[in-house]
């Protein structure tokens, strides 16, 4: 059986691993850049904020934090919050908590935190130079 740790430890590796097709080259799905900061967004502006920034629509330069999001919404899907069951986009998240209670939403901060904490010891350090038009 594995401890808590361990399980964010593995989900997170496996998230950093993901990679993508961009102008035919394969890159990282986030990088640290992407997910550096976003734990004190989570604390000064709350889950449902923080999560709701990032996976607003069209907006081509948080792809890396969406896809973060999403991979931390399928962790807490599977490991956590019961009413999250089955939640693995940040939308449905967001959803599902708007009308959890105050004890579930502070459960999943604090899963989050600490699972965005592994995200950034795990993700790639390199900035992918593939969007550039050099």
């Amino acid at each position: 059986m594995q401890n808590l740790d361990q399980i964010r430890a593995k989900h997170a590796l496996a998230a950093a691993a993901a990679t993508k097709e961009v102008k035919g080259r394969t890159v990282h799905c986030f990088t640290r850049a992407d997910v550096a900061g976003f734990p004190a967004l989570i604390v000064q502006n709350g889950l449902l904020s923080a999560f709701a920034y990032a996976t607003e629509k069209d907006k081509p330069t948080r792809e890396g934090i969406k896809f973060a999001c999403d991979r931390t919404a399928d962790h807490l899907s599977r490991h956590g919050i019961p009413i999250l069951a089955g939640k693995t986009t940040g939308p449905a998240l967001i959803d599902a908590l708007s009308t959890a209670t105050s004890l579930d939403l502070q459960r999943a901060t604090t899963e989050t935190l600490a699972f965005f904490g592994f995200l950034k010891r795990f993700a790639s350090k390199e900035q992918d130079d593939s969007l550039d038009t050099n």
